[in-house]
């Protein structure tokens, strides 16, 4: 008896972690942020770059509001690190600019990009790679 009621309550707090594990965050589509109507997808955000963007999907877009009024955050970086929302030229997408200070610091890491509508308080996270290869100082 004693056996089976710990194997219940260890499933029992087994299936209360499950919705947790569920509710994954995103993972971000980066594209290249172009005119072009080509959907370029890349494996991760550059630094150093301003031409890349994360698609959304159009519920997301419509709930963002404005990209110019549109807030944003970068988690999980190096402090070394920025992330800015930029001008989009495709649909769907926000143009990002990803930069770093110390360039001779290679980046590797998977960060967090909360968009947010600071009108509606609405927000949306993704994760996103950020890559940056080291450079010798000049």
């Amino acid at each position: 008896m004693k056996k089976r009621l710990c194997v219940l309550l260890t499933l029992t707090a087994l299936n209360g972690m499950n919705p947790g594990l569920a509710a994954t965050m995103p993972l971000a589509t980066v594209v290249a942020n172009s005119s072009t109507g080509d959907v370029l997808v890349y494996d991760g955000l550059y630094t150093e770059s301003a031409w890349q963007g994360v698609a959304l999907p159009p519920e997301v877009m419509m709930a963002l509001g404005d990209p110019r009024k549109m807030g944003l955050t970068a988690g999980d970086l190096p402090s070394n690190v920025t992330v800015s929302v930029r001008p989009s030229h495709a649909a769907g997408v926000v143009g990002l600019k990803v930069s770093r200070k110390d360039k001779t610091q290679a980046v590797h890491q998977m960060g967090t990009l909360t968009l947010s509508n600071p009108a509606t308080g609405y927000s949306y996270a993704v994760q996103a790679l950020v890559i940056g290869q080291e450079r010798s100082a000049k």
